[in-house]
């Protein structure tokens, strides 16, 4: 390189920065943080690193899946930094746009299909169908938009993690992100939670009376669910791992990740935890053994946090082993105003977005608490969806169910198998605890069915292509139980 002309030089620069056009653009982006930064150099700051991370996106689309699933488990109330009327702008949304530019240049140059099968995806385009059709009888048109736009995120959001998952080792690394990103929610939500910071300012009334964590400034039952999913695919992992080291330290993260879903005081992410693992140990007599162990595992986590107060957990702990009945909870109250509602249009619905409004007339008491929403899946589709709703809603659970024993047989003696029962476990649970919260375009449930998703089309693909995955009987002597048929 000594001995190189300085024109020979500059050529080989050029060529290594992507030809003049990739060297124009570097010095625009370059200028234009320099300028920024003159100004506001907070900005400047975050106009670097995000500048970065669209590079890792281009350049290696997995990776943006990766921020992507980060992004989404670590974006809160809290953490929206921009709103656009009441739609809140945090994370999510620039890294979901620079993995779709990422998806269509792959479409584009490699001419992919992304989804080859429907399964799930036709149901869902049809609930969106209706839920923008029920806009012409809804009372707040305009508000029904706020439930119409996360709808059209998950679709481009399942397009991506589809469509940029292609193999076994890109989807066992976005376990591995999100295994990861549950234990920094964790550890951040104890370090605030020890200095006694209130992360972003947010109160959540069922949290005033202290002793529930709400991680980065989530209602306690949403900071449980986000950090729910991961647990048995997290034990599931540490099975198929073949180093004892990474089996150490996915056992400690899943009791840690669970131990840290507990501090929330939810009674529906503990119960629905178990829904999982019950599942689990009906499928096989290796889950069977662990689920024994789990329950160890989880009673020794109740009484060590209730008698030694482990983390100031003891009030939440306390809650969640506490009465469970539906005695003095208005969540009832509002579910007979779905069903009143349901039957009022007959059968048709009050249309997306309509409830706040029409649910003064059935019990203004409700409507002058935080309990102004339907508490449950089921029931917000029937009071906004009606009969067509609840049939769509019924059809789509039907081909998640049917997608799942297509994974579930064609991961049979893989490294997958596990794992191919540990996710829909996961998914059972979350749809018993969706009858009591949640609505239907919560997340991160989208993202975790989107990454099962992927799995189906992985092993397919490894089926047509007779391409081999990594299988069972070297990972599990150590179990001295490989997995077998029953």
């Amino acid at each position: 390189m000594v001995g190189c002309p300085l024109g020979e030089r500059t050529q080989r620069l050029i060529a290594t920065t992507g030809g003049w056009l990739g060297l124009a653009a570097i010095l625009v982006v370059q200028s234009i943080i320099a300028v920024v930064f003159a100004l506001t150099p907070q900005a400047a700051i975050v106009m670097v690193f995000g500048t970065v991370a669209v590079v890792i996106v281009l350049v290696r689309p997995v990776l943006g899946v990766g921020i992507l699933i980060a992004a989404r488990l670590l974006s809160t109330g809290a953490t929206t930094f921009f709103r656009v009327g009441p739609v809140g702008i945090s994370l999510v949304e620039p890294v979901v746009v620079v993995c779709a530019c990422a998806l269509a240049l792959r479409v584009a140059t490699h001419r992919r299909i992304i989804w080859s099968e429907r399964h799930w995806l036709g149901p869902y385009l049809c609930l969106l169908a209706w839920v923008c059709i029920s806009m012409m009888w809804s009372v707040d048109p305009v508000g029904g938009l706020t439930e119409v736009l996360p709808m059209l995120l998950v679709l481009v959001t399942a397009s991506v993690i589809v469509g940029l998952i292609d193999n076994w080792n890109d989807f066992r690394l976005m376990l591995w992100v999100w295994v990861s990103s549950c234990v920094a929610i964790g550890v951040i939500s104890a370090v605030l939670t020890h200095f006694g910071i209130d992360f972003g300012g947010f109160t959540f009334e069922a949290a005033t009376g202290g002793g529930r964590e709400t991680g980065l400034g989530q209602q306690p039952n949403w900071y449980a669910m986000n950090l729910m999913f991961i647990i048995h695919t997290c034990f599931g992992m540490a099975l198929i791992e073949t180093r004892p080291g990474r089996r150490r330290g996915l056992f400690c993260a899943g009791t840690f990740v669970f131990f840290m879903m507990l501090t929330s005081g939810s009674r529906g992410g503990a119960y629905a935890t178990i829904v999982g693992a019950v599942l689990m140990a009906l499928s096989h007599r290796v889950f069977r053994q662990w689920f024994i162990r789990f329950l160890f595992v989880t009673m020794a986590i109740f009484v060590m946090g209730i008698v030694f107060d482990v983390g100031g957990s003891q009030r939440a702990l306390s809650r969640i082993a506490s009465d469970v009945s539906l005695h003095s909870n208005i969540r009832p109250l509002n579910w007979s105003a779905c069903v009143s509602m349901l039957i009022d249009t007959h059968g048709l619905g009050i249309g997306v977005g309509g409830y706040n409004v029409v649910l003064p007339r059935y019990n203004a008491h409700i409507a002058q608490t935080v309990y102004d929403y339907p508490h449950g899946i089921l029931w917000e589709v029937m009071a906004h969806y009606g009969v067509i709703g609840m049939v769509l809603l019924g059809l789509l659970v039907r081909t998640i169910f049917k997608m799942t024993m297509s994974v579930i047989d064609l991961a049979k003696g893989t490294a997958a198998e596990v794992i191919a029962w540990t996710m829909p476990a996961s998914m059972l649970g979350y749809a018993a605890w969706s009858f009591f919260e949640f609505t239907v375009n919560e997340k991160p449930f989208w993202e975790f069915l989107s990454l099962y998703t992927a799995l189906y089309f992985v092993l397919r693909k490894s089926k047509d292509t007779d391409e081999d995955l990594p299988v069972f009987s070297t990972p599990l002597v150590w179990l001295n139980q490989p997995l077998k048929r029953d």
